[in-house]
């Protein structure tokens, strides 16, 4: 089934360039699962994920407020504040029926991200694209989406902007895709499903092999374009990478991070 946007999403260019990094581990995992790891939305370090501005809480007892006024003839402010808290109760369910799995966007790789991911050498990160992935993904059976995160100052913001965020209507995919800007830095593409039977059910991950996500069957060789090794790599991480690649039947080209070359004088 093809990856599936929404007039809600930020949708990138097909060749827009992607990266994830990952530790020796978790990109052997990968490998001989021939799988992606998409982790709850709530499980994540930031407790703002799946949230959203101050303002727009606000917001939503003002509309319902003046929906009511236009329907009804009368302000009824117990009423709208019931019904925010109501939306604000759907919202932190949904927030453990979110999965994700992310990704960086940028044309060439990150030191910020080497050193963020990678706390010793023995790991790499994956070049691939937008088009790659969703490649990757195409016989998978179940819906799943994809969008940029757009980032905001969650005191001060809201989700509409005229050309960054035109989309007006109310929906429950706007906190996925929106975090802080203290996160900007990552830069992030991510791909997601929503799990319905999840929706405030914690019992649904209490009987799940991984209480904290699940593995995405996918397209290993359509995914990696290719294998960067971290500027503090040596032989033992290249000729494992190479293993891994060989173990799995992959021809892919490896490549040595381009943060310690030489500079020109």
């Amino acid at each position: 089934m093809p990856v599936r946007d929404h007039k809600a999403f930020i949708l990138p260019d097909e060749d827009t360039v992607i990266w994830r990094y990952v530790d020796l581990e978790k990109f052997e995992s990968m490998l001989n699962d021939k799988s992606l790891f998409f982790c709850r939305s709530d499980k994540f370090s930031d407790p703002f994920e799946g949230t959203v501005p101050k303002i727009e809480s606000e917001f939503r007892i003002k509309t319902y407020m003046e929906f009511n006024a236009i329907q009804d003839g009368e302000i009824n402010k117990e009423e709208a504040v019931k019904f925010s808290n109501d939306v604000a109760k759907y919202h932190k369910k949904l927030r453990s029926a979110f999965v994700v799995n992310c990704w960086h966007i940028n044309k060439g790789e990150s030191d910020a991200m080497w050193r963020l991911y990678l706390k010793t050498n023995e790991g790499i990160a994956i070049q691939s694209t937008v088009e790659r992935l969703k490649q990757a993904l195409i016989d998978y059976k179940e819906d799943i989406w994809i969008s940029k995160v757009r980032y905001l100052d969650y005191e001060k913001d809201i989700w509409f902007h005229q050309d960054e965020y035109p989309n007006t209507g109310y929906n429950f995919f706007s906190p996925i895709i929106h975090k802080r800007l203290a996160f900007a830095h990552e830069s992030e593409l991510r791909i997601f499903q929503q799990i319905n039977e999840a929706v405030g059910n914690e019992k649904y991950w209490e009987n799940k092999p991984n209480h904290i996500g699940k593995q995405i069957p996918i397209d290993i060789e359509n995914l990696i374009e290719k294998i960067i090794l971290p500027p503090t790599s040596d032989e033992f991480v290249k000729n494992k990478v190479k293993g891994l690649l060989k173990k799995n039947g992959l021809n892919r080209r490896i490549e040595q991070s381009k943060l310690n070359e030489e500079p020109h004088y």
